[in-house]
């Protein structure tokens, strides 16, 4: 049994944790040395480890459902799958700041009930600007450190008046150091989405940056909201610099083994995927 998660469960989403963490590869400090960081602030910070706090709307919305989980890789571009995307129940989108734009529709869907965001501020910005698109919302979940700019997260999410949570940093923390980076919003919102009595969550769009070897990784409207809001620069093949996309921060190798782990545990049922991952996890495709 782990001794190192601190009096919180040996477990995240019924995957147990290891005895011993992998090796910390991020550029930020290790997860107990930034709990040490938030200790010494006045706020009262969460300062330990802690374990995932189910939230009753968001247990209540996705009960029993269906649930698309989209990500913007350019890699659905062509292959017509938006119509199944909106046939779920609910569509959860990643860092979506804006409506999808109707010449993606066929290929991506139109719908997002659930957003997925890391609310930075280059994020939170963009969504101000698309209110429209916020207020038809049903729920947004954060499952990234907000510590650093909890007040602004807090305040646009109470402002939004769209049921949320702002997942506690201290089961984050957890989180990546089971993980051994921390991790990119797109993995976090999966391991959130399972602590829930789902039906189906149907993963697609979503590559780990082209499986750790980058590249363009975003649809090109995504791509260009992202570079008209600072998030990286723009490139004349629309594929963003590695070091813009911070993954001295998010290295992906982690992420994509600890998907190994959460597929052997949760693969067919409710997990399930799309092409791209079948492939690159070699996956048998289910019935």
């Amino acid at each position: 049994m782990a001794d190192w998660c601190k009096g919180t469960s040996n477990k995240i989403i019924g995957i147990e944790l290891g005895e011993t963490p992998p090796p910390w590869d991020s550029s930020t400090p290790l997860p107990e040395e930034q709990l040490q960081q938030l200790a010494g602030y006045e706020k009262g910070f969460v300062d330990k480890y802690t374990d995932y706090t189910k939230d009753e709307e968001l247990a209540k919305l996705v009960e029993g459902k269906r649930v698309a989980y989209v990500c913007p890789s350019p890699h659905l571009k062509g292959q017509k799958m938006g119509a199944y995307i909106d046939s779920h129940d609910l569509v959860a989108r990643v860092n979506q700041n804006f409506a999808m734009p109707e010449n993606q529709w066929e290929d991506y869907g139109k719908r997002t009930d659930i957003l997925i965001n890391c609310l930075n501020i280059n994020k939170l910005r963009a969504l101000v600007e698309n209110l429209d698109y916020i207020l038809q919302l049903r729920y947004i979940v954060c499952p990234m450190l907000s510590m650093w700019d909890v007040e602004r997260v807090d305040k646009f999410l109470e402002l939004s008046s769209i049921p949320h949570q702002n997942v506690c940093d201290g089961h984050l923390f957890k989180m990546f150091k089971e993980i051994g980076t921390t991790a990119n919003t797109g993995l976090t919102g999966i391991i959130t989405l399972l602590n829930y009595d789902i039906e189906e969550l149907y993963v697609t769009g979503m590559t780990f940056f082209n499986m750790n070897t980058f590249g363009k990784v975003y649809y090109d409207e995504y791509h260009d909201h992202a570079v008209q809001h600072n998030n990286f620069s723009n490139t004349e093949n629309k594929e963003p610099l590695v070091r813009e996309l911070r993954m001295d921060i998010h290295s992906q190798q982690p992420q994509i083994e600890y998907f190994k782990k959460i597929l052997d545990k949760y693969y067919g049922n409710p997990l399930t995927v799309d092409g791209y991952l079948e492939q690159n996890f070699e996956l048998k495709k289910l019935e």
